[in-house]
């Protein structure tokens, strides 16, 4: 078997009538009324409305091996196909030379043609040929049907007076049949002014439907070799097919080009393979674009661009046009197949591009690299094509696959582009692409700070420091309400590390003290100093207490305090409050001179520090004004109140000698 997208006619015969499994219904409703007409008065004529790939020409040559395999029909009936370009067909005298050409070369028509060439350069030649024509079917006693893809492309070459002779042709000339198809509606055929006015039955070539989808796949399946994979999809997934037939906008040609595109996960390749459909595409939506007039082309880029479905208001303002004018121009983009209009909860309606790869082409080849709608389509698709658990395995393969350098750099940057719009996945699959993607994506992926603590707290519970440490320091939480809720949180989470890892911790914490703005490591330095500081002075351990202050103390020679958070004020006041606590009154007056506190609190913490070290002198507070002995003697009593608990506790706990 083998997949000719745009030569059907090459493929072989039984081949093509076996894999003909769509455009059925139409294909019966044309040969019906081929077969019960007897051509003895002039019948009906068919134009065929869908866009490139739609199926016009294999519908057209679907027909023709009908007519030809029937064989009561074949014994009269002649079925002439022409493919979509004749470009030597620029007038109607041609049609009737090339008619003659087909008859002599497949039908044994002898002397056709040479009965014909004495006329050619008559004037009235045209006439000429056709009479010849006419004589030779009824001396062989056969009838035409007439076979010709795109039709508006023909008839442009024809001058008016040309139309005008082959409708009187066809309107009484019972020897010819047209049966034709276009990508667009003909001005000539809407036209009530036209020659063609009302001329055809018309039949469009709508998109496929869910159930011509499932066989066109089970067909390509075949010739893929992919049967089994395919009917897994149909079974298991079925919605993945309502995916691909949005995508392709149900058109047969598209979605025979992205049959293997997404069977594999591999992203190397499924983007290059997509980038080589692409390009093989290119020529056909070229045609389409070029088919337009140049204000239809301007309205389509706009919408093709924006991706989603858009307003007339939007779409004014994008293509500075009137609005009557984009309207009417969205109608007939709409008659062609080109734009869908969906209706909304109000009385405007919005606009998009019918098929979907038609807009993807479009970004891929005109988006902007700065433009997060460049690769939305393939954000669209693989959420409908995926479940969660299938994106988060591709996201994890591309980290894999960039930490091992297997992915060139633009599908790196496309696929990581994609994964950054999905944030509705684990937490640290999210950190993880983020580790791994381009830093002008990185906004897109960042944590939120909910998903940061969460991710944090689950490395916690695994008891996984290295990856705890990792991310939680390269956070930022320059801002005070970052640092805020950091160290809320480290005060809480500190407990629970393994102590003897955060001693270790500790030292190696100390050597980056270079660092001189308040980041996620320092708030942990303090958390950490301040769990530390409390233990060893519950367990009466002098050295550790006097080791940890000298640390506190250089660190805050390396830290630039500007805007200091309530929290980072009570940590403070919480270091001199344990000193004071285990009786440690000297480092307690060196942490308050080296701490960013308010002159005034400096002045009370000395006073507090002053008295309880002279063991409650009461010439200290002869010195001090009312208010503040109140403050001191609160402060005072909070700390005796503190030191009983200790006490309680720690039942063998004594003030410190070390003063």
């Amino acid at each position: 078997m083998s997949v000719l997208l745009y030569n059907p006619d090459r493929k072989d015969k039984q081949e093509f009538i076996s894999e003909f499994v769509i455009r059925t219904e139409i294909f019966e409703e044309i040969f019906k009324d081929i077969k019960s007409g007897k051509m003895t008065t002039p019948e009906q004529h068919y134009l065929l409305l869908g866009q490139r790939g739609a199926g016009k020409t294999t519908l057209l040559l679907r027909l023709k091996y009908a007519i030809e395999d029937d064989q009561k029909l074949s014994k009269w009936l002649i079925p002439v196909i022409f493919s979509e370009e004749q470009y030597n067909i620029s007038e109607l005298g041609n049609l009737w030379e090339k008619i003659a050409e087909y008859l002599e070369d497949y039908h044994a028509f002898a002397g056709i043609t040479e009965e014909m060439a004495p006329f050619i350069q008559h004037d009235n030649y045209e006439e000429s040929l056709f009479r010849i024509l006419i004589k030779h079917l009824d001396l062989h006693k056969k009838k035409i049907v007439l076979l010709i893809d795109n039709i508006g492309q023909l008839l442009a070459r024809f001058g008016e007076l040309e139309v005008r002779r082959l409708r009187e042709i066809l309107q009484t000339i019972p020897h010819l049949r047209l049966i034709a198809g276009s990508p667009v509606v003909l001005e000539s055929v809407l036209d009530y002014q036209q020659p063609l006015f009302e001329f055809f039955k018309m039949i469009q070539l709508k998109g496929l439907t869910d159930e011509e989808c499932i066989a066109l796949l089970r067909q390509l399946a075949v010739v893929h070799h992919e049967e089994e994979k395919i009917e897994r999809i149909i079974k298991n997934t079925p919605e993945r097919i309502s995916t691909l037939r949005t995508l392709s906008g149900g058109v047969p040609r598209t979605m025979s080009l992205l049959f293997q595109i997404f069977v594999d996960n591999e992203h190397g390749s499924a983007l290059s393979d997509l980038e080589k459909v692409l390009d093989a595409v290119t020529p056909l939506y070229k045609h389409r674009m070029d088919d337009l007039p140049p204000q239809q082309q301007k309205i389509v880029d706009a919408v093709a661009l924006h991706w989603e479905a858009i307003s007339v208001k939007d779409l004014t303002k994008q293509v500075r046009l009137d609005s009557k004018l984009v309207s009417a121009q969205l109608r007939q983009l709409e008659k062609n197949q080109v734009i869908e209009k969906r209706a909304t909860n109000t009385k405007n309606h919005i606009y998009l591009l019918r098929e979907r790869f038609f807009n993807i082409w479009y970004l891929m080849r005109y988006g902007r690299k700065q433009d997060r709608n460049r690769v939305i389509w393939l954000v669209k698709f693989l959420e409908s094509w995926c479940d969660k658990n299938e994106i988060e395995k591709r996201i994890l393969d591309y980290v894999d696959k960039v930490k091992n350098g297997l992915l060139d750099k633009h599908t790196l940057e496309v696929y990581g582009e994609v994964y950054s719009f999905f944030q509705n996945i684990d937490i640290q699959t999210k950190y993880l692409l983020n580790e791994n993607i381009s830093e002008y994506i990185k906004t897109s992926t960042e944590l939120s700070d909910d998903d940061f603590y969460k991710l944090l707290d689950k490395k916690l519970l695994e008891k996984d420091y290295s990856s705890f440490f990792k991310i939680a320091f390269e956070r930022n939480v320059s801002e005070p309400a970052s640092r805020e809720r950091a160290f809320l949180y480290l005060k809480k989470s500190v407990p629970k590390f393994e102590p003897e890892l955060l001693f270790n911790k500790k030292a190696d914490l100390i050597r980056y003290l270079d660092n001189n703005s308040m980041s996620f490591h320092t708030l942990f330095c303090f958390a950490l100093s301040e769990q530390t500081l409390m233990t060893s002075i519950f367990l009466q351990k002098a050295d550790s207490v006097a080791a940890i202050i000298n640390d506190l103390v250089l660190f805050f020679q390396y830290i630039k305090f500007t805007e200091v958070t309530d929290e980072e004020m009570l940590f403070f006041r919480q270091i001199i409050y344990f000193l004071l606590s285990g009786g440690y009154y000297q480092l307690a007056i060196k942490v308050s001179k080296a701490i960013p506190i308010a002159d005034q609190d400096v002045e009370i913490w000395n006073k507090v520090i002053t008295y309880m070290a002279s063991n409650n002198s009461k010439e200290i507070l002869s010195t001090l004004g009312s208010e503040i002995e109140e403050v001191m003697h609160s402060i005072v009593n909070s700390i005796i109140r503190f030191r009983k608990a200790i006490k309680v506790r720690y039942p063998e706990f004594q003030l410190s000698t070390l003063e």
